[in-house]
């Protein structure tokens, strides 16, 4: 049988009809489904779709757009393929869900310890007319890490219309832009009258390429994955965070539909059970690059997640907009005890904006470094 995702999972089983927007399948019984995956027309009061406020000017945006839009083929290129790493789902504060007991190996329990750390494989095609397909594994955890004990737990396809889709723009200088193949998408309209308990999602990805260690060789290409889930709330009239679920993930090989499973098992780079890092990290110290404006909330809505990652689902009190981010600080090492393996600490950000209309304002994304501060002097 097919295994119930956990509370909180976006993806669609892949009984369903694999012409179903992951998005609108969500909520098949709600507002969202009066309008269909891939439908062209928006509603007609979003016709403030594709204008910008001064804002997105200060941030590399790109131009939202209800037209079923074909996606760039150099984007399509770098977010495909099979990335393997680790998935965590959080609930609307930011704890973490601990894997459920059963998947646990004999080792573990015989601890005592809680696992949070899905091993994950996402086999990722995104085509410029289709958009994004998904194939989403999940790995039942090992104590060892053999590469045949790699056993699928739960498989989903998912697929995003491109429509929904929002790459990241790159400049001619590359290394100054977040890494192409990030995007975040979604809903061109979040229903401001959606009925109770009405769901969307919102996804994040942030790329981030390293320089090749050696000339002609493969530099490490990395991302994160932020899903927000958003419920509707009838008593506050609003769209509100319900949960989240995110993934750090590698790249390894070109796109072959999962055919082939991860031999490294995601590695040893489990990051749910590590410590947050403070806001002050993203705020303080001297930052060049993009222009960022600091969290638009203070602490509301702002939730800190491991190793440097973020999800801030607010209303901006300046524009009114209701504003979806997601952010990922990249350090100058891989690990404490480990020595530089970069130039400068990175702060990535991604934004997706609603008017209060419901309609899709813009989608930005913007890249700060600064001169590393955890440097051993």
């Amino acid at each position: 049988g097919h295994h119930t995702p956990p509370r909180g999972s976006t993806e669609t089983p892949h009984l369903v009809t694999p012409a179903m927007s992951a998005f609108s399948s969500l909520a098949a019984s709600t507002a969202s489904a009066r309008f269909p995956a891939g439908a062209t027309g928006a509603p007609s009061r979003s016709s403030k779709i594709g204008t910008l406020s001064a804002f997105s000017g200060r941030a590399r945006s790109v131009r939202a757009s209800a037209s079923p839009a074909s996606l760039d083929a150099d984007f399509a290129a770098a977010a495909s393929g099979e990335w393997e790493g680790h998935r965590v789902y959080f609930d609307a504060t930011g704890a973490p869900t601990p894997i459920p007991e059963k998947f646990m190996p004999p080792a573990f329990k015989e601890w005592g310890q809680v696992l949070v750390d899905w091993q994950s494989q996402c086999a990722m095609n995104v085509t410029p007319d289709e958009g994004i397909y998904a194939r989403e594994l999940r790995f039942i955890p090992t104590a060892g890490c053999e590469a045949d004990s790699s056993t699928v737990e739960t498989q989903w396809d998912r697929r995003v219309d491109a429509s929904e889709v929002s790459p990241a723009a790159v400049a001619d200088d590359a290394a100054k832009a977040v890494a192409r193949g990030s995007y975040n998408a979604g809903p061109l309209f979040l229903d401001p009258g959606a009925e109770d308990g009405a769901e969307a999602v919102v996804e994040h990805c942030l790329g981030f390429d390293d320089k090749p260690k050696s000339p002609g060789a493969e530099g490490k290409r990395s991302r994160v994955r932020v899903q927000q889930t958003l419920r509707f709330d009838d008593a506050e009239k609003m769209w509100a965070l319900f949960s989240i679920s995110a993934w750090k993930e590698f790249y390894y090989e070109p796109f072959n539909n999962a055919a082939s499973l991860c031999a490294s098992c995601g590695g040893p780079n489990k990051w749910g059970e590590y410590p947050v890092m403070p806001s002050e990290t993203f705020t303080e110290g001297t930052w060049e690059g993009d222009v960022w404006d600091g969290f638009l909330g203070q602490s509301d809505g702002l939730v800190l997640l491991p190793t440097g990652i973020y999800s801030e689902v607010v209303t901006d009190k300046t524009t009114g907009d209701f504003v979806c981010s997601a952010g990922w600080f990249v350090p100058d090492r891989d690990a404490s005890y480990l020595p530089p393996s970069r130039d400068v600490e990175t702060h990535l950000i991604s934004r997706r904006s609603y008017g209060d209309d419901g309609a899709l304002r813009h989608a930005t994304f913007a890249k700060r470094e600064r001169a590393s501060t955890s440097a051993k002097k």
